[in-house]
């Protein structure tokens, strides 16, 4: 990276997905790292002490910074600076809150939207879910962005969810700033220590599923 310091940010930066993007981030060397999550302070595993991110946090071509999204100064405080946004900040799918679930993936979401508009940010990525559009019936088969919101959302997380990025795709040109989402489903690779594992216990039971699509 060579010229003026340019800066992006990952809400919820200590996730499963989102470390690996970090790492990505990292790699490209098209942006200096700012890490945003709820943790006092970030803790690193053996193997990230040794890799690229341990690297890029002594050089300081990546920091950790400790926010509550549901604070907008906290939010304001994260992002400033901030060329692109990625925001894939949220609570545990699977806690029956939808107090939580409103506050961070609604409320919280709109004070990232906010800040990324008074700070004049240039790009903001929204990490969504497949959930936005599946009511746990109708599987989803060539699916695209076409594909309306559900009437019957599976639960909080998935409804909250829609509606956060409703407020996303509704700030896109808003004072210059470009957004998008995106709709992944159980997210799965190296490192995972929850979806693979939960599949294999499943299938243990005898309780697994097999779709002929």
């Amino acid at each position: 990276m060579s010229g003026e310091e340019r800066w992006c940010v990952v809400t919820g930066g200590r996730g499963f997905a989102a470390r690996h993007l970090v790492e990505m981030l990292i790699q490209y060397d098209l942006f200096s790292v700012r890490i945003a999550d709820l943790e006092p302070q970030i803790t690193l595993t053996t193997e990230e002490q040794n890799g690229v991110l341990g690297h890029a946090l002594k050089s300081g071509r990546a920091n950790y910074v400790s926010a509550d999204l549901r604070d907008k100064p906290q939010v304001l405080k994260v992002i400033e600076g901030a060329e692109v946004v990625f925001h894939m900040a949220a609570p545990n799918s699977s806690v029956n809150s939808h107090q939580l679930h409103y506050a961070v993936n609604v409320q919280g979401t709109k004070n990232v939207i906010d800040a990324c508009v008074e700070l004049k940010v240039k790009r903001l990525i929204y990490t969504s879910s497949a959930s936005v559009v599946f009511d746990g019936i109708h599987g989803i088969i060539n699916g695209d962005e076409s594909l309306p919101y559900t009437d019957k959302p599976l639960d909080s997380y998935s409804a909250t969810k829609a509606e956060g990025e409703a407020a996303i795709l509704k700030a896109n040109g808003t004072n210059g700033l470009l957004t998008c989402s995106l709709r992944p489903s159980s997210i799965f690779g190296p490192g995972d220590r929850l979806f693979v594992p939960s599949l294999a216990a499943a299938a243990r039971a005898g309780k697994s599923k097999v779709h002929d699509w």
